[in-house]
């Protein structure tokens, strides 16, 4: 396959690096390297760096786009979109930007254009986490059924997108294990003023739950000279503790009756085992580890923190897939309390006319008879859509309460 790069993070340029290096893959275009131009130009000397983006939409340059983070995120979100809506398969560096809503209007034009648009975060392919699946899944588990997951993250970067950042991807993986989390209560120190600018994200600590019955607990550690993420797997039979420090060997400590066994991983390929999968996932079997779904999700937990930090209490989501039907759905019925509210109005307003003799006062309720029959003929337009996103539950992407 072809592939091409847009941006440069780690991430995605370990990918890129990966591509140029394989044999079935070529590595052909590229665009906003930066100081990473030299290291691609290298790995593959015939790969084509372009000025300008928008010769991707026509989908002939490479058959999979792998796209970075960008320090330019409202241009990166530009980006997605365009490319996604022209139907090119898309790879991009998990989170790729920091709104939940922009991954949830992506997942939107992937279903509707039937778009490939995966989520890439490198550690989710680690075999350590192959290995504690093996530990603590299924009903005959050495270590069990997984009761508790507790998460701390030491990095030098603690301001607020960077703890959010870290806190997505430590989910991602955890996720795999812990399934669904759909309560959270966060906690982190504020100024006076309880804002996102006031707040010390330095110090976050947050509690989360789900239909699994796993209680999952993450926080940030104290900051160290390496990013190193630490999980800690509380099962009914014994437990398990895996050191990921970035850019190391893994170790993973297995405690069971008596036994202490210790694992060490050596620096694993992730970007090599993410391509291989690549074929079955163009073909339409998309891992779990790729899916955008399931990383919109996580985003949105990432958005719960803030909202439970600002409110002071725990709060509940209710996953749901958003359409175009959906959303269509729920702006009829804002639209429809608007005017219920705004006939009550009206009609304090011009009865009190009419008594006061203003010309053409009178005829107040045939118009706003029209303004409700447009209103319904409104609903006429439910029906452009396909039957199969009828069909679809309501349109909140989040229910907090």
């Amino acid at each position: 396959m072809k592939f091409a790069l847009l941006g440069a993070d780690s991430d995605a340029l370990a990918l890129a690096l990966a591509v140029a290096r394989s044999h079935e893959h070529q590595l052909v275009w590229a665009h906003e390297l930066g100081e990473a131009e030299a290291a691609v130009r290298a790995a593959a000397p015939g790969v084509q760096i372009a000025e300008y983006w928008e010769g991707l939409l026509d989908g002939s340059l490479a058959d999979v786009v792998i796209v970075a983070r960008a320090a330019d995120q409202e241009m990166r979100c530009e980006q997605l979109r365009k490319l996604a809506q022209a139907q090119v398969p898309l790879i991009a560096s998990h989170p790729a930007v920091d709104s939940m809503l922009v991954y949830y209007e992506l997942d939107m034009i992937r279903q509707e254009n039937h778009t490939l648009l995966l989520a890439y975060t490198p550690d989710r392919w680690h075999p350590a986490w192959r290995q504690l699946s093996e530990l603590v899944q299924g009903d005959d588990a050495p270590l069990g059924t997984l009761e508790q997951v507790v998460i701390e993250h030491a990095a030098a970067a603690r301001d607020r997108w960077s703890v959010l950042r870290h806190f997505v991807r430590d989910l991602e993986s955890a996720r795999l294990l812990c399934g669904d989390l759909t309560t959270v209560a966060a906690m982190a120190s504020t100024g006076v003023r309880s804002s996102p600018e006031a707040t010390n994200y330095g110090a976050l600590s947050v509690q989360m739950s789900g239909p699994s019955g796993v209680l999952v607990r993450w926080s940030v550690a104290p900051a160290e000279r390496r990013e190193s993420a630490r999980f800690h797997f509380i099962c009914t039979r014994g437990k398990a503790a895996l050191e990921a420090p970035a850019g190391e060997p893994w170790r993973l400590e297995v405690q069971h009756d008596a036994d202490r066994p210790t694992q060490t991983f050596d620096a694993a390929e992730v970007a090599v085992e993410a391509l291989a999968r690549l074929p079955d996932a163009l073909a339409g079997d998309v891992p779990e580890e790729l899916d955008w779904l399931f990383a919109s999700r996580t985003m949105e937990l990432a958005d719960a923190v803030e909202h439970s930090i600002q409110r002071g209490r725990s709060v509940d989501l209710h996953y749901e897939t958003p359409t175009e039907h959906a959303t269509f759905k729920g702006l009829m019925s804002g639209v429809g309390c608007f005017l219920l509210l705004a006939g009550l109005v009206v009609l304090v307003v011009a009865t009190t006319a009419v008594n006061a003799g203003v010309p053409l006062a009178d005829y107040w309720p045939y118009l706003l008879l029209a303004v409700l029959a447009a209103f319904l003929l409104l609903q006429l337009l439910g029906f452009v859509f396909p039957s199969s996103a009828r069909r679809t539950e309501p349109p909140e992407l989040s229910k907090r309460s």
